[in-house]
């Protein structure tokens, strides 16, 4: 099945859930330093976002939730991101599965599984192949066992929220009994699965059959504890196969481009307003150089009025692609693109709202001065943040390409 983008919660209704975006963001600020420091999940956050049932929010109300549409979702989202990105993003897992899952699963599955995540349980997916990322088939194989189901062996990597998360929806290969994966390519697409089945591991991170490799140690977003997942036996029921990975996953993939861009638009405004917190106030005192006066307050000098002008002009950017896009696809606008151009189209958001938001992370190191550049400062870290987004899917070269290779195409030159 596929689930439409609808407008069913109102304003009004929406409003108490942003509160609770607006609290649990407060809590991300807090401790959102520390964590990155230690380069180790934020646990302390696990208990309040279980127990605000915001994970909740997306959930149709045919299958338990409050229907929240996917614009009210990107709003959570980026509230959220204001206070502390990289634990956002981790939590950001769970509205992209979801997302993902719901809009291939059957009736059946949309009712247990949406049930589960009304009481507060998280998704969590880690799809991420070592040699080709996100779009790489899958290498972990599927052995079909004789009593049904399948056993899981390999690995992914980018398993974010594996330590928070009560559920996974991830791919792999169908193979045959002897473990061997499809020799043609066509019958290995075809028998790449998205499934969901019960997630549960130790402090440890031990399982039955699977295993959480604390592998973490990248140049920012330290606090998604994101690591490498190994399989050895994992057991997916039958009743987990949600449909052929390649087609549900890109007929869906909104959820991962629109979340991915809430993220940086949250980051771009947490950017400006700490901008402007340090260089209203900022003064130099006497200087001769590229500005030479007797005493200077930052705020009067030109290219710092233009840079903070450019940071300001570009959130608001961010603001109106994202929430357009989201409005877009709630109205049905999609219609009008070519479907080869779905997926790029809708991840111009992403693209354009990531890339707006680094260059504003770089200008603010600049204007701010090189006490900017200290190890610690909210500086450093956002800018060390912003990196991580030219990894994320879609990302610019993928959405040229996508573009690119159909505008080419003889057939489309000739119409």
């Amino acid at each position: 099945m596929t689930l439409e983008h609808k407008r069913v919660l109102s304003d009004a209704d929406f409003e108490p859930w942003f509160e609770k975006a607006q609290k649990l963001s407060q809590l991300f600020r807090e401790i959102g330093m520390k964590y990155d420091v230690e380069n180790t999940f934020a646990y302390p956050t696990i208990k309040p976002f279980k127990e605000s049932k915001i994970g909740a929010l997306g959930i149709p109300v045919e299958f338990g939730g409050p229907g929240g549409n996917i614009l009210q979702i990107s709003k959570v989202v980026s509230e959220m991101s204001r206070g502390d990105s990289a634990i956002t993003l981790a939590y950001n897992m769970h509205f992209i599965m979801f997302g993902i899952a719901m809009a291939n699963m059957s009736d059946e599955q949309n009712k247990y599984w949406g049930g589960r995540v009304c009481g507060g349980e998280l998704i969590f997916g880690p799809f991420s192949e070592q040699r080709a990322g996100f779009s790489g088939l899958a290498d972990t194989r599927a052995i079909p066992q004789p009593g049904g189901g399948w056993k899981l062996y390999g690995k992914k990597t980018w398993g974010t929220l594996s330590e928070a998360a009560d559920i996974i929806t991830s791919s792999a290969t169908i193979t045959d009994a002897e473990g061997n994966l499809p020799e043609a390519f066509e019958d290995r697409v075809s028998s790449e699965m998205m499934y969901i089945a019960d997630w549960s591991v130790d402090e440890d991170g031990n399982g039955d059959g699977v295993r959480i490799e604390k592998s973490w140690n990248a140049l920012g977003m330290h606090a998604t504890g994101t690591h490498v997942i190994h399989f050895d036996g994992f057991f997916v029921p039958e009743s987990g196969y949600i449909c052929e990975a390649r087609t549900g996953l890109f007929s869906s993939l909104e959820w991962a481009s629109l979340m991915f861009a809430s993220i940086y638009y949250g980051m771009s405004q947490r950017v400006l307003e700490e901008s402007r917190a340090v260089l209203s106030k900022k003064t130099l005192g006497a200087v001769f150089g590229a500005v030479a006066a007797s005493d200077v307050k930052v705020a009067g000098v030109g290219h710092i009025i233009d840079g903070v002008g450019d940071m300001a002009c570009k959130v608001e950017q961010n603001r109106r692609i994202l929430w357009q896009t989201c409005n877009d696809l709630i109205d049905g606008y999609e219609d009008e693109w070519p479907l080869e151009l779905r997926v790029p189209y809708i991840g111009l958001a992403k693209t354009t709202v990531a890339a707006n938001t680094t260059h504003m992370a770089q200008k603010a190191m600049s204007l701010v001065g090189g006490s900017a550049f200290r190890k610690g400062t909210i500086f450093e870290r956002l800018y060390r943040d912003s990196c991580a987004a030219m990894y994320q899917p879609l990302n610019a070269d993928q959405t040229y390409t996508y573009i690119g290779e159909y505008l080419l195409q003889p057939e489309e030159l000739n119409d």
